[in-house]
């Protein structure tokens, strides 16, 4: 905040007039730019600040790409063997079979930096370019996110079929068919869930390359 003060003496003349403007003047851009200069300070600092946050994150949120994968893996092996467990439970209705097993664990991404760094402003005084990779890389998490949390849906669906089922009821063949429907959208779910990952995962490589 900048304070002007009133004057402690008379001005005799034009020429103590205009000598007193000219020190008010240069007053004035000397206090502007050493306020502007701390101001610059100390957006770079809040930028400083958020860079490492984030990519702090991001190389955190990195490492759940490789959970993801392997989940998606044991899940498909698991819906695979329930689609084996159905023909022959179709060909042996009356026969007892192991049970089937359904379930997908979300893996959720931090995003507290993300969040902290929307809420302070502090995208304003970052370069355009930063900004949009950041954008980028937080928006793609969130696809993955939801696109796991369909993936439940589908497994979930899949399931309902038989979870009113009496213990030693083997499903009936129209339910038998309902199932493999629905265990064909969860496998194609993860597949598409699959390449989002990789795509992910290049993104999170792109930006490890650059800021190394």
């Amino acid at each position: 905040m900048l304070d002007v003060h009133t004057l402690t003496k008379k001005i005799h003349g034009l020429k103590d007039f205009l000598l007193h403007i000219f020190t008010i003047t240069v007053g004035l851009l000397i206090a502007l730019s050493l306020e502007n200069l701390v101001e610059t300070r100390h957006h770079r600092e809040l930028v400083h600040q958020a860079d490492a946050a984030l990519h702090t994150e991001i190389e955190s949120n990195a490492k759940t790409v490789t959970i993801i994968r392997q989940q998606i893996k044991d899940t498909t092996e698991k819906l695979d063997a329930d689609l084996a467990a159905l023909a022959l439970l179709r060909k042996e209705p009356d026969k007892k079979h192991e049970s089937m097993k359904f379930e997908f664990n979300i893996r959720s991404f931090d995003d507290a930096a993300w969040k902290t760094t929307q809420t302070a402003g502090t995208f304003v005084y970052m370069p355009y370019e930063d900004t949009s990779e950041f954008s980028s890389i937080y928006s793609y998490q969130e696809d993955v996110y939801k696109v796991q949390q369909q993936a439940v849906n589908d497994i979930i669906n899949a399931a309902s079929v038989v979870i009113t089922k009496t213990e030693g009821e083997n499903p009936t063949s129209a339910e038998i068919d309902t199932m493999v429907d629905r265990i064909g959208v969860a496998k194609m779910r993860l597949i598409f869930l699959g390449s989002l990952v990789d795509g992910l995962d290049k993104t999170y490589k792109q930006y490890q390359a650059r800021h190394t």
